[in-house]
């Protein structure tokens, strides 16, 4: 559950008293006027404090892109230096190993007794619908 960074919550707009603690009026004409004075003006602060927190909250996310922005360029460079590298390549140069082929022969071999030994002990069973080479387990 992420960190609570900001909170932006309603306040009451036109609960204004219109009276002061002693109960003496402080406005005396036009009431409904100064109500509404009252609550456009909370109106501009709560819009005030929401453009407020707003630009922070973009100020924070322009900080981030920049930060994509500047790992973006520096893997687009990685790539440009291995595309590089890749062009640069010639397959024909490179050595290839003689006894390569032995080793996988070699394998192959191996594979071979194995499944043999396996059929031999019962374990597998070469199916007589197929050819000799599919076994069934």
């Amino acid at each position: 559950m992420p960190f609570v960074e900001r909170v932006v919550e309603p306040k009451f707009l036109s609960r204004t008293s219109l009276q002061d603690e002693n109960g003496k009026q402080k406005v005396t004409d036009e009431e409904l006027q100064a109500v509404t004075n009252c609550t456009l003006s909370n109106a501009l602060r709560q819009l005030a404090s929401l453009v407020l927190l707003a630009e922070d909250i973009f100020s924070e996310l322009t900080g981030q892109l920049e930060a994509i922005k500047e790992r973006s360029k520096a893997a687009q460079a990685k790539i440009v230096t291995i595309n590089e590298l890749v062009e640069k390549y010639d397959p024909k140069k490179v050595p290839v190993r003689k006894y390569l082929f032995r080793l996988q022969l070699v394998s192959v071999k191996r594979t071979v007794k194995l499944i043999v030994c396996f059929v031999n002990i019962g374990i597998v069973t070469p199916r007589s619908d197929l050819d000799s080479h599919y076994l069934r387990i």
